[in-house]
């Protein structure tokens, strides 16, 4: 069923991941909580307290939706895999629930304002900077790609690497991350994902027809397909 809906954004031409999209609604509310709490220390307003409160209804609410289309990219896009990121998200993700929650409780019992409270919104915070640094370390991993090629055409192809096909595959191993890595991917006889022979055309044939789990990349324009070829021959 999952497969079949990205296969449906896929044909009206939308093809990145749902999560990233969401996740400003939670992160937002989570940041405007906290400083909200913090002006309301300042100048002591009760009337900031509850805007602060409301943004972490509303950042709670958001958390919702934001897991549910992070599942699903996690199923898609890395068919289930336990990678260390995904396992530290899963983990800060039902932390930020539960102080979210007790956030929410604690607020409304409170007449006054208290640095407890305060304390709460910081702990969001934290939270919440956690799940962008192990979002960021996924899809960057430690090393951009562009670092490792020369100036030109294959750096170009670098680039396209990362924006696209870095989540799955390592480029320097044969270790399966995702999918397969690609080390000397075009010094194979077979493309092994798809079983195809190892040419050019092939590889473009790849691109745009779905193998196994590997979803098709029928986006990419001319150019960037040649990029990507220079940078793997590279590998």
């Amino acid at each position: 069923m999952i497969e079949s809906f990205y296969q449906i954004l896929a044909k009206i031409g939308y093809t990145h991941p749902l999560h990233p999209a969401v996740t400003h609604l939670p992160v937002g509310m989570v940041i405007g909580a906290f400083l909200f709490a913090l002006v309301a220390l300042l100048f002591r307003s009760m009337t900031l307290i509850h805007t602060a409160r409301h943004c972490a209804v509303l950042g709670l609410i958001g958390l919702l939706p934001t897991a549910g289309l992070g599942f699903m990219d996690w199923q898609h896009y890395y068919g289930g895999s336990m990678l260390f990121p995904i396992k530290a998200k899963l983990v800060l993700a039902g932390v930020l629930l539960v102080f979210l929650l007790f956030t929410v409780i604690f607020g409304a019992s409170r007449k006054t304002y208290s640095m407890s409270l305060l304390a709460l919104y910081f702990l969001c915070l934290l939270t919440v900077v956690g799940l962008g640094y192990f979002g960021g370390e996924l899809v960057y991993g430690k090393k951009s790609p562009v670092d490792e090629v020369p100036a030109g055409l294959a750096a170009k192809g670098a680039a396209v690497f990362e924006q696209n096909c870095s989540v799955c595959h390592f480029t320097d191993s044969t270790q399966t991350k995702i999918g397969p890595g690609l080390k000397e991917v075009f010094k194979r006889d077979k493309f092994q994902v798809s079983g195809l022979k190892v040419s050019e055309e092939n590889f473009r044939k790849q691109l745009n027809t779905p193998f196994s789990k590997m979803p098709p990349f029928g986006h990419l324009s001319e150019e960037q397909v040649e990029r990507l070829t220079a940078y793997l021959k590279t590998l």
